[in-house]
């Protein structure tokens, strides 16, 4: 079975195409998950006990994108016992300088803008190279997306980058080849993680699954033994 975390202004729907594929997919919806006031839910210590809520500590393969692979991270760095890893534009470095600011400036957007405005100009990010994904206002809390930006941003939570070491179980680290940064991203993890594989995928940005679903489900599937 495969826990599949989405990333930022994504939904458990998302992962449809790997159910589609024949993939056991859970597909948690992060946006159901209060915040913590004791600590327990801060941002330094998400960790294993973020999956807490949703009775998924452990399993078998724990994927996450973007957002959704950072918290995967913490997870797994915080207790969670999995036998296997995916993560999927993921970011295990520090955030540059500046980074907290722009993502305070975006939950402000995401509390007070004008929804198809604000989609515009979030698609818009380089990043993206271009792709789109339709959201609709009434699938989400405003007021949880602005708090996502604010205590699961890079510039939030801890960088996973030294502690990769500590990752034993095997793990797969997927980006797009027209996503440079996060291509050296994936780079820089595979070769500090003890038993990682490393596929970048041509055609696609930082929404890979989206952009080449094709291959992802190759690359799943050469991962996880063919099953």
């Amino acid at each position: 079975m495969i826990v599949a975390l989405h990333g930022f202004l994504g939904t458990g729907r998302d992962w449809d195409f790997l159910r589609d594929a024949g993939f056991d997919v859970v597909t948690p919806d992060l946006h159901v998950i209060p915040s913590r006031e004791d600590g327990e839910g801060s941002p330094a210590h998400v960790g294993g006990g973020f999956l807490a809520p949703l009775g998924m500590t452990q399993g078998d393969t724990l994927l996450g994108y973007s957002m959704g692979g950072r918290l995967a991270l913490q997870a797994l760095l915080g207790g969670a016992r999995y036998r296997r890893a995916v993560f999927i534009s993921t970011r295990v470095s520090a955030a540059e300088e500046g980074r907290g600011e722009r993502d305070e400036a975006w939950a402000q957007r995401f509390e007070h803008e004008e929804w198809s405005t604000l989609m515009r100009d979030w698609d818009a990010q380089a990043l993206f190279g271009g792709h789109t994904m339709p959201r609709r206002e009434e699938d989400f809390d405003r007021r949880e997306l602005a708090r996502q930006l604010r205590e699961w941003s890079p510039a939030a939570l801890p960088p996973a980058e030294p502690r990769l070491h500590e990752l034993t179980l095997p793990t797969l680290w997927i980006a797009g080849a027209r996503d440079p940064k996060y291509v050296a991203e994936a780079e820089r993890a595979a070769a500090l993680a003890p038993n990682a594989t490393l596929q970048i995928v041509d055609g696609a940005a930082h929404r890979v699954p989206w952009e080449r679903p094709d291959a992802v489900i190759a690359g799943l599937r050469r991962f996880l033994g063919g099953s």
